[in-house]
C-alpha cells in the first residue's frame, strides 16, 4: 500500500495492437467536449448545412427557427418569395426574436420589448417609445436582424455562418449536383412527415455510422433481408453516394405494390439512392419518396437527429399515403436501431484505459460494396482538413494546427 494509503494513478491506456496505420485509428479525444469547443469554431460554423426544403417556409413570412454552429438561426420566405436566412437574435437584449418552432407572420416581434423586424429583408421596423433613443446615436437602419447565407439546390436549402466560405454548389461539388439531378431536379417536392429524436451521444458517432456499412446486417436485420449491398463511390470534398436496391422477396405482394406503385418521376421500383454530404447529412432517394437527414450538435455527448420526408407537391391523399407507407416500411425501424448502439457508443467511448478505435477495413478505393471503412476514412480526411490537425485525435493543445 502506497504511503498514506494513496491508491497509485493508472493513466497508461491499453495500446493498440499491431502495426496499425495511424490514420486508420480513432482516439477518443475526437469526442470531448475540447474538440467540440474546437468544432464549434472551425467546422460548424464554416461548413454548409442543410438546414430545411424550401416547402417548409410556403408563403410569405413563413418561418422555420433551426440551429446553426451553435447559433439560434432562422430560414424565412419573403414577400418577395426569396428565401433567407436571419440569426435569431433581438439586436436590443438579445432575446429569440422567434421562440416557435415554426409560424407565418406579417413581422417578427421579440416578445421580450417587442422590437419588430420585417420579414423579407429583416430591417428593423418598429421599437416601442423609440423616443428615448434620442440623443444616443441609435439608428433603426443599423440593428436589423443579422443575415445569415441561405443558399438552395433544387429545393434543399443550405446555411451557413462563414462569409467567406465558397458557394455551396462548390461546396457540394459537380459530383453531387449530378447525383441530385435524378430525380430532384425535375420534382416539386414538400415536406409532409417530421420527425425529431434527441439521443445521448456525440454527432461523429451518427457521422460514421452513415457511412459505415459493417453494421447493417447486425444492427439492421431488416435491411439485411430487404436491401442487398449495392455499389458506392466516394465523391469530391468528402461526400459520398450509396446506391440502393430494394429486394421484393423480402416484403408480401401487397407491401411492393403498395410502396412502388406511385414511382417518382424518371425513378425505377424499388430502386434509389443514399447521397451523404460531408459533415453529417443524408438525402435518400428512393422510388416512392425522398427523405432527409440531419444531426444538430448540441453538446459533446448529446444531439439531434431530424427526419423530412418528402413527396410530390400536390398529390391526391391516396399518393400520399402510398409514400408515407414506403417511408414506414423501408426506413422507419432503422433511426431507432442506430441510436440504441450509438449510445452504447457513447459510452464505451467515455472510457480512460480504452482509447482508441479502429477505421480499418478495406483498402482506399473509391468505389466499392457497403464493409469497408473507406467511407469513414474519408469522412476522418474531412474533419482533419477543417479542423486543421494531421490525426485523427484532439492535440493536448488545440492551437497546435498543421
Amino acid at each position: 500500500m502506497p504511503p498514506d494509503g494513496q491508491l497509485p494513478v493508472l493513466t497508461t491506456p491499453v495500446p493498440v495492437a499491431g502495426a496499425i496505420d495511424p490514420l486508420r485509428t480513432v482516439h477518443n479525444s475526437v469526442y470531448s467536449e475540447e474538440a467540440f469547443a474546437l468544432e464549434t469554431e472551425r467546422l460548424f460554423r464554416r461548413a454548409w448545412y442543410l438546414l430545411c426544403h424550401d416547402s417548409e417556409v410556403p408563403a410569405s413570412g413563413s418561418f422555420l427557427r433551426r440551429r446553426l454552429g451553435g447559433d439560434p438561426v432562422l430560414v424565412l420566405r419573403g414577400a418577395d418569395g426569396a428565401v433567407r436566412g436571419f440569426h435569431n437574435v433581438c439586436r436590443h437584449r438579445g432575446c429569440l426574436v422567434v421562440p416557435e418552432e415554426r409560424g407565418c407572420a406579417r413581422a417578427l416581434v421579440c416578445p421580450y420589448h417587442h422590437w419588430s423586424y420585417s420579414t423579407t429583408d429583416g430591417s428593423l421596423l418598429g421599437v416601442p417609445h423609440e423616443e428615448a433613443y434620442d440623443g444616443s446615436g441609435f439608428a433603426r437602419g443599423d440593428f436589423g436582424l443579422v443575415p445569415l447565407r441561405c443558399e438552395s439546390v433544387h429545393g434543399f436549402v443550405f446555411g451557413c455562418i462563414d462569409e467567406q466560405a465558397p458557394p455551396v454548389a462548390e461546396y457540394l461539388g459537380p459530383d453531387v449536383l449530378q447525383v441530385m439531378e435524378s430525380p430532384l431536379s425535375r420534382l416539386a417536392l414538400e415536406v409532409f412527415h417530421v420527425e425529431s429524436t434527441p439521443f445521448a451521444a456525440n454527432w461523429k458517432t451518427f457521422a460514421e455510422n452513415i457511412r459505415d456499412g459493417y453494421h447493417v446486417p447486425f444492427v439492421h436485420p431488416w435491411l439485411r433481408r430487404s436491401s442487398p449491398p449495392q455499389p458506392y463511390t466516394l465523391l469530391g470534398n468528402h461526400h459520398a453516394v450509396q446506391q440502393l436496391r430494394l429486394a421484393r422477396e423480402a416484403v408480401t405482394e401487397e407491401e411492393w405494390l403498395t410502396t412502388t406503385s406511385h414511382p417518382l418521376p424518371g425513378m425505377e421500383g424499388g430502386a434509389g439512392y443514399v447521397l451523404t454530404i460531408f459533415p453529417d447529412s443524408l438525402i435518400i432517394v428512393r422510388s416512392g419518396e425522398v427523405h432527409t437527414m440531419t444531426v444538430t450538435p448540441l453538446s459533446a455527448a448529446a444531439s439531434t437527429l431530424e427526419i423530412r420526408v418528402l413527396g410530390v407537391a400536390g398529390e391526391p391523399p391516396e399518393v400520399r399515403r402510398a409514400r408515407q407507407a414506403c417511408y414506414d416500411l423501408w426506413s422507419a425501424r432503422q433511426p431507432p436501431e442506430d441510436v440504441e448502439v450509438l449510445q452504447y457508443q457513447q459510452q464505451g467511448l467515455a472510457s480512460r484505459s480504452v482509447q482508441v478505435s479502429l477505421v480499418a477495413r478495406g483498402g482506399d478505393a473509391t468505389a466499392g460494396r457497403r464493409g469497408d471503412d473507406n467511407r469513414l476514412r474519408q469522412f476522418w480526411a474531412g474533419w482533419r482538413a477543417y479542423m486543421g490537425v494531421t490525426a485523427n485525435e484532439v492535440p493536448p493543445d488545440p492551437a497546435v494546427t498543421r
